[in-house]
């Protein structure tokens, strides 16, 4: 019984420390599903659109701006940074008191999966997919599968049926909440050709 209670009442605060940041985010759109122990760092420079999920123990560091778009499933233990420390022609080492800002942005539909990390000035292009592990810099092209560290191409969605799904909006966070599907555990689909 006291051990549900003290449940209780760390969930509470979880509750109210994730409303107390979810009023700081630059933007926030409509049905964001942000677990209770994400990290936000500068959170009035994070904007976030519709139909977002973000996953347990993620880290968002808003310093030099992030977006993220409508549609976009983060997993767990992802690290979003936009910021570096300064270190050339710094005044001190290994760094200076200053940062160099670089906007991470994540386009519409995007999976990222569990324990990737998103480094400054990563622009991910619309309805790419990001393998668990993956270390992400610079331009990642749209419909792209992408693993490994160094990140590698490995695959590319169908174009053609992605956009079918767009045009029907077909989002899997919307029909969750609405109560149209509900994960299904029970079955196992092949998918390999």
């Amino acid at each position: 019984m006291l051990g549900r209670l003290i449940q209780i009442l760390v969930e509470k605060a979880q509750n109210r420390k994730l409303q107390i940041i979810r009023s700081k985010f630059l933007r926030i759109g409509e049905n964001c599903q942000l677990q209770n122990d994400i990290i936000i760092s500068v959170a009035n420079r994070i904007s976030l659109g519709n139909d977002i999920y973000i996953g347990n123990g993620a880290t968002l560091n808003g310093l030099g701006g992030v977006t993220i778009e409508d549609g976009v499933i983060i997993g767990p233990n992802v690290f979003i940074h936009s910021a570096n420390h300064r270190f050339r022609d710094a005044e001190y080492l290994p760094y200076d008191q200053f940062h160099v800002f670089k906007e991470v942005v994540i386009k519409e539909n995007v999976w990222i999966g569990a324990n990737v990390c998103i480094t400054p000035g990563t622009v991910i292009g619309e309805g790419a997919i990001v393998g668990m592990g993956t270390v992400l810099h610079g331009e990642i092209p749209a419909y792209s599968i992408v693993a490994g560290n160094p990140y590698k191409i490995i695959g590319k969605r169908d174009e053609r049926h992605y956009n079918d799904l767009k045009k029907k909006d077909s989002n899997y966070l919307r029909a969750k909440k609405n109560g149209i599907i509900t994960p299904d555990y029970s079955t196992e689909i092949n998918n390999r050709k």
